[in-house]
């Protein structure tokens, strides 16, 4: 199976990092990426139609030699030239890959999120990846957001860098060391971080770089402080807090606070009462920040309270709507796992295991680039159900295959005198690859 001709040229962000004969291969998986029911290695070759031994794909993953962090700046730099902005929004986070087996590089058990709550922990054996991802909007709907993910690092816990011998990184580590990196590649640009709690915390912020603005969230019993004081002039260490203010529980039980319906994740509505007051944390005084802390009026929610660096230029409103971006990077995660199955090939040594899911992410995003902002035209619609309005992800890989499958149709069927029961069977065909995605 050919793969389209519009969709080729998304494919440099990995080819430019690859030596020619690593790329041709990496194209031929890359087909069989698309079309295959299971996307092993041996499945994609399958779906494929190679002609190379099955160890020359094996080895575009395992021990060929390229750079999963360059392919991602390579995807950043193409966002920004297909979707020109003034600032880029970021957003980070950790999801876990279920695995099976042992010998398996890098496997632990981990927490994952959507089966655990606040008061029950549910692990599971696999691979633990730390996201960070940049969010841009729908050509065809602005308010429709994507993230697109960029950066990419295997978590490893304690245990099993104890059993490899190797230094301990939190979660927390990994996505600094990617912040700093894309900063790095991009000084110039004007980048904005979007994250929960767990990677926005007083001693996080302090980490990150001062050039990059974050959102995040605080705990109600966030300590804050004034600015400190102007220097006295005076011979001793100079102060770096000021007055504690006080905290955001306690700025909800002030009397007269503005109350305001939010409209927010595109259909949510939230009516709340808000208390706002710039200040600075505790752990991070050299950081000026904008906190708002709302109260739900409604449902079961309670209390929550959020931040932002950007001190001159937010609002309450403004500062959430751009908090409740960081939402596509779920959709990123479900839809990765669920239609190109990135936990689904057998590798087992450290270059494969490194690059392999990385791979599927990026495909991911190249999609969603190829769908949004160079096909023309909207995709077909597979599935439709009440209430949707766009393209599910699922519809944008299933015009991705239609439209490999309209040119391999048109380069091998396109001789004269094809009888008609064999155009209805190519037909059927074509109907059910659709219906395969």
């Amino acid at each position: 199976m050919d793969i389209t001709t519009s969709f080729l040229p998304m494919l440099q962000v990995f080819a430019i990092v690859m030596t020619e004969p690593t790329a041709d291969s990496f194209r031929q998986l890359v087909a069989g990426w698309l079309f295959a029911p299971r996307r092993t290695i041996l499945g994609m070759i399958r779906s494929a139609n190679t002609s190379k031994h099955h160890s020359a794909y094996a080895r575009v993953f395992a021990s060929a030699v390229w750079s999963v962090d360059h392919v991602g700046f390579a995807v950043f730099d193409l966002v920004t030239k297909l979707v020109p902005q003034g600032k880029y929004y970021l957003c980070g986070d950790d999801t876990t890959i279920p695995r099976r087996g042992l010998k398996i590089f890098g496997v632990g058990m981990h927490r994952d999120a959507c089966l655990s709550s606040r008061s029950h922990t549910v692990t599971r054996w696999g691979h633990c990846w730390v996201v960070l991802s940049v969010i841009i909007s729908s050509r065809r709907d602005p308010n429709r957001k994507f993230a697109i993910p960029v950066l990419l690092r295997l978590y490893l816990n304690e245990k099993t860098n104890q059993r490899l011998g190797r230094k301990h990184h939190k979660k927390t580590d990994l996505m600094v060391e990617m912040l700093t990196a894309l900063h790095q590649h991009a000084p110039h640009t004007k980048l904005h971080f979007l994250g929960d709690s767990s990677f926005t915390g007083p001693r996080i912020l302090q980490r990150i770089p001062p050039a990059i603005a974050v959102t995040g969230r605080l705990g109600t019993d966030a300590r804050l402080n004034d600015p400190p004081p102007p220097p006295t002039g005076r011979r001793g260490r100079r102060c770096r807090r000021g007055k504690r203010l006080p905290k955001p529980s306690e700025m909800l039980q002030q009397k007269g606070l503005r109350r305001m319906s939010l409209k927010l994740y595109q259909h949510s509505n939230y009516y709340v009462r808000v208390a706002t007051c710039q200040c600075r944390m505790y752990l991070a005084p050299e950081r000026p920040i904008y906190v708002v802390a709302i109260e739900h009026l409604r449902g079961g929610r309670g209390i929550e309270v959020f931040y932002t660096t950007q001190v001159e230029q937010s609002s309450a409103e403004s500062m959430l709507q751009e908090y409740s971006w960081r939402w596509p990077i779920e959709t990123t995660f479900h839809d990765s796992k669920q239609h190109l199955g990135i936990g689904q090939p057998q590798n087992r040594v450290r270059g494969a295991a490194r690059r392999t899911a990385p791979t599927g992410f990026y495909l991911y995003g190249l999609i969603v680039l190829w769908h949004e902002y160079v096909r023309p035209e909207p995709g077909i619609i597979v599935r439709m159900w009440a209430g949707k309005r766009h393209s599910s992800f699922a519809d944008m890989l299933a015009t991705l295959r239609s439209d490999c499958l309209a040119e391999t149709k048109q380069r091998i069927c396109c001789a004269p005198g094809i009888s008609p029961a064999a155009q209805k069977i190519i037909e059927q065909l074509e109907h059910l690859l659709q219906l395969a995605a």
